[in-house]
């Protein structure tokens, strides 16, 4: 893939909104002019708040050919973050300036013909969401794709439905979500995404790695794909937002 080559000042306008979680909010947010918005998977913008703050924030959603000029994310509400809190309380309708894109984790051409496993806790799954859907778009294709998601509650798992659906209806996609205080009920895995590494790694043999999170989980990821199960660094790529 080639990286945009500029980055632009983009007024852009709240077109819905929706609640993930109890403390995760999406966006779809729209240019206001309605001019395509040029960016690649996995990418990230910047967005211009009140009182003059402003905030980084994935792109959730690749681009579309059918609406180039919307954008996705996802925001956790911080407790006591102005910026956070702002946007969970932004309605249809609202405008904000924006600036980007920006950011190097994006999956490039010569990746693509090989497997893929993405990694990703809480918000993280923004931009591995926004890769997902771009690939699996891709019906020619068939390298499989893993996908390990970890949250602690069955609360906090973003996307279900959709990613269960994309499991139903793309056979090389395979979803796998762990949690670290599931219910009793919680059939799933559970524990931290770092304990399901190896048994996962080893069904998509060469594939590239994708991780983001916060810097805790990003650190020891790349440490046991590294040390423990001997992963070409060339191979794993990630972000993390704090």
């Amino acid at each position: 893939a080639e990286l945009p080559g500029q980055m632009f000042e983009t007024p852009l306008v709240v077109e819905r909104t929706a609640t993930l979680s109890p403390s995760v909010r999406h966006l779809v947010l729209r240019t206001d002019d309605g001019a395509p918005y040029d960016f690649l998977a996995g990418q990230w913008v910047k967005l211009y708040l009140s009182g003059g703050l402003d905030r980084d924030y994935s792109l959730a959603a690749p681009p579309s050919r059918e609406r180039p000029d919307r954008i996705e994310i996802v925001v956790t509400r911080v407790e006591g973050g102005p910026g956070s809190n702002e946007l969970h309380t932004l309605t249809d309708g609202a405008r904000l300036d924006s600036l980007g894109p920006s950011g190097l984790f994006v999956r490039e051409a010569h990746h693509l013909d090989a497997p893929a496993l993405y990694v990703a806790t809480g918000t993280g799954l923004g931009p591995i969401r926004a890769m997902l859907l771009e690939e699996l778009a891709r019906e020619a294709a068939t390298a499989p794709q893993v996908l390990l998601f970890g949250g602690r509650s069955e609360a906090e798992v973003l996307f279900e439905a959709e990613l269960r659906a994309l499991v139903a209806t793309r056979p090389r996609f395979r979803y796998e979500p762990t949690l670290s205080r599931g219910s009793d009920a919680w059939t799933g895995r559970r524990g931290w995404v770092q304990a399901h590494l190896r048994e996962l790694a080893v069904t998509v043999p060469g594939a590239h790695v994708y991780i983001c999170g916060l810097s805790r989980m990003t650190d020891e990821v790349r440490r046991v794909l590294r040390h423990e199960l001997g992963i070409d660094r060339r191979l794993v790529h990630s972000e993390r937002y704090d």
